[in-house]
């Protein structure tokens, strides 16, 4: 008699629920948002994940010490190239457009230079509109496939595409900030609401959150995240972990087949921290006795931190590689690595794009191509003709870049 009690107490419990749900649909009561639930087996085609600032030598060593798991996994089952890079001192914005249009600069809009009205050659606005050539996702769009473009430089505002679109991290971060026009963040701006809670801000994080980029059992612990420090690893964290939530999102709701994401994260954490990791270009600095102290509290506390943001970035990866298929071909790429902190004429540590490498890297994987293939060294234009090779898509003869075919299994 009790377990019948029960029974029928249960039974009205979900009647009621049933008709208040009911009820706030007709009312229009707001529903709660879609949950994000990527999909147990992935099903997308190409995942391009560009890592902005990803040392080959770092991802070298972390690896051989059994570290990166998923970077490593993709090395040993697909292939790896170099390539010269644009420079240390472009653009960002020009460095990625180049990345996946195959084209110099000057010859693809984005960095090149048009006539003014008063007849005078200016540069063109490094935005999306000065583009005059294709790009991976129209020639993915041009042979049927719907791609999203997730945080990639160059694509603010962002543009009408056959799929979907959310801008740079950074941009989207300040302009929301100063009440920005959704047209510019999201394609198509339908989705804006059920997107923009993904993108989070680095103020939603407190010390504690970030504390396994810390040595938290050192003398100082999570108090050499004042300042910069806290500001650097917030935006970074923030930014690359937004990005996978969209993705997450559109492979799970989008009906997206390609997703070209972009992680700006290692390079935030490297120019902040990459003092405190390798610190002959400090040692000499002449401080005094106290300045020399903290000095030596914050490298021990903050020594790891770019090593462990790598193995945090590998973590994401392996989010990504996920969402692809046993069909599925996944590409990392990246603007450039670091080449280290030299110290100017004054003695001083030189931070910032002084600190760049001028080559990148890549690895691609997939079905299509040949494991254990080692690309010639090449130019930072070739990334774009071998990833539609690899994806068995037709490569344009227009391209100033040509496709390492020798990572392609034939």
């Amino acid at each position: 008699m009790r377990v019948e009690k029960i029974l029928i107490a249960l039974v009205v419990v979900v009647l009621v629920a049933t008709a208040i749900i009911a009820v706030l649909k007709m009312t229009g009561g707001e529903e709660e948002p879609v949950a994000i639930i990527p999909p147990e087996a992935g099903e997308l085609s190409l995942v391009v994940i560009g890592i902005q600032g990803l040392e080959a030598s770092m991802v070298e060593r972390l690896t051989a010490d059994g570290r990166l798991p998923n970077l490593a996994r993709l090395i040993a089952g697909g292939a790896t190239g170099s390539y010269a890079t644009l420079g240390r001192n472009v653009d960002a914005r020009i460095v990625w457009t180049s990345l996946v249009t195959g084209m110099l600069p000057e010859n693809q809009g984005v960095g090149a230079q048009k006539l003014s009205r008063r007849g005078e050659m200016v540069d063109a606005p490094l935005v999306p509109r000065s583009r005059t050539v294709g790009t991976l996702w129209t020639f993915l769009a041009d042979a049927g496939e719907k791609s999203g473009v997730l945080g990639w430089p160059g694509t603010w505002p962002v543009e009408e595409i056959d799929g979907f679109m959310v801008g740079p991290y950074s941009t989207y971060i300040l302009e929301r900030k100063h009440g920005g026009a959704h047209t510019d963040a999201v394609h198509p701006v339908s989705w804006y609401e059920r997107l923009n809670p993904l993108v989070l801000d680095p103020t939603d994080f407190a010390r504690r959150d970030l504390s396994r980029f810390v040595d938290i059992d050192s003398t100082m612990g999570l108090e050499s995240l004042v300042g910069q420090n806290y500001v650097a690893l917030a935006t970074a964290y923030a930014a690359d972990r937004s990005v996978v939530d969209l993705a997450n999102a559109l492979a799970a709701h989008g009906d997206v087949r390609d997703l070209f994401v972009c992680l700006s994260g290692t390079d935030v954490a490297s120019q902040r921290f990459w003092h405190y990791m390798e610190t002959e270009a400090i040692e000499h600095l002449e401080v005094g006795e106290n300045e020399r102290r903290l000095l030596q509290r914050q490298i021990e506390a903050l020594g790891g931190t770019v090593e462990r943001y790598y193995d945090h970035v590998d973590e994401l990866v392996g989010e990504l590689v996920k969402l692809t298929g046993d069909a599925g071909t996944v590409v990392v790429i990246t603007d450039h690595g670091y080449a280290g902190i030299s110290l100017d004429a004054a003695g001083k540590p030189r931070i910032g794009t002084n600190m760049h490498s001028e080559e990148g890297m890549w690895i691609v994987s997939g079905p299509r191509v040949a494991a254990g293939a080692t690309a010639q060294h090449g130019r930072l234009i070739d990334v774009a003709p071998t990833i539609l090779a690899a994806a068995g898509v037709e490569i344009p003869g227009e391209l100033d870049g040509k496709a390492h075919m020798e990572v392609i299994a034939r």
